[in-house]
């Protein structure tokens, strides 16, 4: 609290303590908790929350705290499923669209491989199209894909690639 205090007479902003939170975990013991809100003034939230689109939480990391990015992703593509588009205006909303939306997440957090592998699938998905509710055959794999133009590929990004250049 002194940080705070000190923070609010150099900077002249005053701190809200009703949208201010803490969290804490789940097996501390209820006087502690009690203590920090009194201290502080903060009210207690559990894990996990949202900030900046980014999930923070306590303990492990789980995969249904990315549910909300993948959910972005495929509302995203079902806007984009009754225009009919060629490969080539596939290609390019799956480079510059879809790909730019997980960026802020991957340069803040690495999220498991579980999700990673499920937003390049829904990708590669929404690249190759559907056909009565059916999948199209997937002629290369995205990999390949992902290479630059003059070594083949279309040069579409691999999301584990991103996340590792930005560990």
């Amino acid at each position: 609290m002194e940080t705070l205090n000190s923070y609010e007479k150099v900077s002249g902003q005053l701190i809200n303590k009703h949208k201010n939170h803490f969290m804490i975990p789940s097996n501390a013991f209820k006087s502690t908790i009690v203590r920090i809100k009194k201290i502080t003034g903060f009210t207690q939230k559990d894990s996990p929350i949202t900030y900046l689109g980014c999930p923070i939480y306590i303990g492990r990391q789980r995969v249904v705290y990315y549910y909300d990015l993948i959910a972005k992703v495929v509302n995203r593509i079902t806007r984009w499923h009754a225009k009919i588009l060629s490969h080539g205006g596939r290609a390019v909303l799956v480079k510059h669209v879809i790909q730019a939306m997980p960026t802020h997440l991957l340069s803040t957090s690495t999220p498991p491989s579980t999700t990673i592998k499920k937003i390049q699938s829904i990708t590669a998905n929404c690249f190759w199209g559907w056909k009565n509710d059916k999948r199209k055959y997937h002629w290369s794999s995205w990999r390949n894909l992902s290479f630059p133009y003059d070594e083949g590929g279309i040069g579409v990004r691999q999301f584990a690639d991103v996340a590792k250049s930005f560990q």
